[in-house]
């Protein structure tokens, strides 16, 4: 995602200023905080990458977007929609207020719980798994005052602490320590009215009881939390009304809403579309550049999703034979002295373990968009 917000206007200053840069990732025990395994983010990689690991706020990054989209002239209309239909000559959206707006394409950008997404999909989407988290923000001032709270994990580290059932992901930004809570099940409540609760108590059907104890009085110093109930779906068509509705981000899939791709996947769709349509030159192009989108962003997000979910499992293993064979292989990288890639044999863990994260992180959908233009522009 970095890779493309640093090719707009004004993004890389906003990046130095806004965010934290991670240098690698911590594998951690839930129960003692004890170190199992590391992915130091070495440069010979991200060089690879070339792009940061970093870390910012959901909401300073759209607030920034939102003003982007101001300075190059885009009009917001605020209302909410109502209804959208096809027309002879285009498209058009009702809102609540019983305003009519006409285009020619439709950008179903609405999240989650999409209200475009049903003149897509189907109306019962294929749920595959259910997923179970809550998100606590600490004011970084509170961290930094207690000294068991910094003996828990550095500070420029995407830190993992590995439960049984479940896990916890620590990060730091500018402002705030950063930590979710997650399990791969549906968890059960006897307050039905749970994800509308903010208080600690939501956290309530998380057994939080085998983490480490310092873990334990950090999330209580946190105050309050976010739950989430996170349906994952497969993902079926994302284009409608013959190429002018599409979907983008989490209205046209379901990339886990904690984990480290979810904003990236949407960042991306905005790439693809954006990239599509810098060669628009005749309505008529639309259905083909849409449908274009549907192909180039499927198989990405569908990988995506499915990696996301098995990696997030793989964290939460219960105890076992399972888990302790996890830790095992992991162990292994905190002796490893990684030079490059040059200097090891392909069947080492590290090796695999880094080829799988460059597959995921070494996208990139601007270029995966000029390739398919250098192939295909001639039949346009």
């Amino acid at each position: 995602m970095t890779r493309i917000l640093t090719r707009w206007p004004g993004m890389d200053a906003f990046l130095d200023t806004h965010a934290t840069r991670c240098t690698g990732l911590s594998f951690r025990r839930g129960d003692t905080g004890a170190p199992v395994g590391t992915m130091k983010f070495h440069d010979e990689i991200m060089d690879e990458l070339e792009a940061e690991f970093l870390v910012v706020q959901h909401e300073d990054l759209r607030r920034q977007l939102y003003l982007l989209c101001l300075d190059t002239g885009v009009v917001f209309i605020h209302g909410k929609a109502e209804n959208i239909a096809k027309e002879e000559d285009g498209v058009s959206v009702t809102l609540n207020d019983g305003r009519n707006l006409h285009g020619d394409l439709i950008v179903g950008a609405d999240g989650h719980n999409s209200f475009t997404r049903s003149f897509v999909m189907s109306e019962s989407v294929d749920v595959e798994f259910v997923v179970s988290a809550a998100n606590i923000s600490i004011p970084t001032e509170i961290f930094e005052k207690d000294d068991e709270f910094r003996s828990l994990c550095r500070p420029n580290q995407f830190t993992i602490w590995m439960g049984s059932g479940s896990s916890l992901i620590g990060t730091f930004d500018c402002k705030t320590f950063n930590l979710s809570i997650c399990s791969p099940t549906p968890l059960e409540s006897a307050d039905s009215d749970m994800y509308d609760n903010h208080s600690l108590s939501a956290l309530q059907p998380f057994d939080l009881s085998g983490y480490d104890p310092r873990l334990q009085r950090l999330i209580k110093s946190g105050g309050s939390c976010r739950p989430i109930v996170h349906k994952v779906f497969k993902q079926d068509d994302v284009v409608g009304f013959d190429g002018s509705l599409v979907l983008v981000g989490d209205a046209a899939h379901s990339i886990l809403i904690n984990g480290s791709h979810n904003s990236s996947m949407a960042i991306e769709d905005a790439a693809t579309l954006g990239t599509l349509f810098s060669h628009l030159s005749d309505r008529k192009q639309i259905p083909v550049f849409t449908e274009t989108y549907e192909e180039l962003r499927q198989s990405r997000t569908d990988e995506t999703r499915i990696s996301e979910y098995r990696s997030l499992v793989q964290i939460s293993l219960p105890h076992g034979e399972l888990q302790k064979r996890r830790d095992d292989s992991l162990l292994l990288t905190l002796d490893k002295a990684f030079d490059d890639f040059e200097n090891c044999e392909s069947s080492d863990l590290l090796v695999e373990a880094w080829e799988q994260y460059l597959v995921v992180f070494s996208h990139d959908a601007s270029e995966a968009v000029d390739d398919w233009w250098s192939k295909w522009s001639f039949t346009i």
